[in-house]
């Protein structure tokens, strides 16, 4: 990666709009549960753009699973479903979402399957991964600080077939988070 990869670009500096959630630059990330996972898929990367699905193994970071997300790629047209939801992921989100199109999320959240989209499709196009960090509001939890990474993975090394994610969650208690008003 080279400096500039680390870069945010001004136009996926908020994501989607909502003013809480900011990309970050792959520099910028501090949690360790995330920095493991961008060290791992570089590793798993080596010379490539990007690892392929099959380089990536669960058995090689257990303890993450429940902050890991696998987000399938489909093209013509460009579509992101997901795949899989850690039990952490799924809690903050309000859910499970297996198998369902990331679209459909903003029946759920308005405006939230929208902004995970754009994220994707700046992954899957750019064929690098982002970071992004801040507060949202989660389903039924409140506020929630995260911070999380989106790996692009490739079969043919030409086009991105999958994401990976990692997200570190810390729920903001509503004492907390007054004080700070």
């Amino acid at each position: 990666m080279t400096d500039s990869d680390n870069e945010c670009k001004s136009d996926a500096h908020v994501v989607a709009g909502h003013t809480g959630a900011k990309m970050r630059r792959l520099s910028e990330l501090f949690d360790p549960l995330v920095r493991s996972m961008l060290d791992y898929w570089n590793a798993k990367r080596g010379d490539r753009t990007m690892p392929s699905p099959n380089d990536i193994d669960p058995v090689d970071f257990p303890r993450y699973l429940p902050n890991v997300q696998l987000i399938q790629v489909d093209h013509d047209p460009l579509d992101f479903s997901y795949r899989l939801l850690g039990e952490q992921v799924s809690e903050i989100h309000g859910g499970n979402y297996r198998g369902r199109k990331v679209k459909d999320l903003d029946q759920v959240s308005e405006g939230f399957g929208r902004m995970m989209f754009e994220l994707f499709e700046l992954v899957a196009l750019r064929k690098r991964p982002f970071a992004a960090g801040g507060t949202l509001e989660s389903l039924g939890k409140g506020y929630t600080e995260f911070e999380g990474v989106y790996m692009p993975l490739s079969f043919d090394g030409a086009r991105t077939d999958r994401i990976l994610c990692a997200s570190s969650y810390r729920i903001v208690p509503e004492s907390e988070r007054l004080a700070g008003e």
